[in-house]
């Protein structure tokens, strides 16, 4: 059984007081609940972009109608098992260091568990194609990867999680991460983010004339047997 955490066993270890509490003018503030997204960048982008269009472009050849009745919109949706192909093995090692990097970051019990990437999948958007908002299922991480993003291609959105906050959402002057409801992020090639597989995200629509290629991934808990 796990034992609930004490407060101060939440609070990051180079805060100088050795606590979160924020320090405000008659009182300490204490955050709570983070939602995480890891941003990286791969190294070399550019050549192993290349070999990632190559691989959407036969997979588009051999398929050309695609994956459908997924949040995909007017886009192309490949098979999600595009981590089997030999051809992936730069990829993959780029992106299973990240996720060892967020698996740590999780303090994830490895004695009990591990995580196994269970589906990869490119999506191609053309002109006005778009992500309906979803959060997948049955995975614990997921995470997108950017093959080709030209400028205006359109952003990916998270929607904030904890919908009762919707209920007693007020003006502000300015916005903080406690009141901010949506946030995005302007795909470039070569970013990569990883975020939790239950928050609620999506893709605006793509106004330029060139496709938005991008790689999408989901890990899953593998559980250790017992001896």
């Amino acid at each position: 059984m796990n034992v609930r955490p004490k407060t101060s066993e939440l609070m990051p270890l180079d805060h100088p007081s050795g606590t979160a509490a924020v320090r405000a003018e008659k009182g300490a503030r204490l955050d709570c609940f983070p939602t995480v997204i890891w941003h990286f960048n791969a190294p070399d982008h550019q050549a192993l972009n290349q070999k990632l269009l190559q691989i959407a472009d036969d997979e588009r050849a051999r398929d050309p109608a695609g994956i459908g009745h997924r949040s995909s919109v007017l886009g192309w949706h490949s098979k999600d098992k595009l981590h089997r192909r030999p051809e992936m093995q730069d990829f993959l090692a780029f992106l299973h260091d990240n996720i060892a990097e967020v698996s740590r970051a999780y303090r994830i019990d490895t004695k009990q568990v591990g995580l196994e990437l269970a589906t990869c999948w490119i999506i191609v958007n053309g002109k006005f194609a778009c992500g309906a908002a979803h959060c997948h299922p049955n995975a614990f991480l997921s995470g997108v990867y950017y093959i080709s993003a030209p400028e205006n291609c359109g952003d990916i959105y998270f929607q904030d999680p904890r919908h009762a906050a919707l209920m007693g959402a007020c003006p502000v002057a300015e916005h903080v991460p406690w009141t901010v409801r949506q946030i995005s992020y302007r795909p470039a090639p070569g970013g990569m983010l990883i975020f939790p597989s239950w928050l609620y995200h999506g893709v605006e629509p793509n106004l330029s004339d060139a496709p938005r290629v991008s790689l999408s991934f989901n890990f899953r808990l593998k559980w250790k047997s017992t001896p």
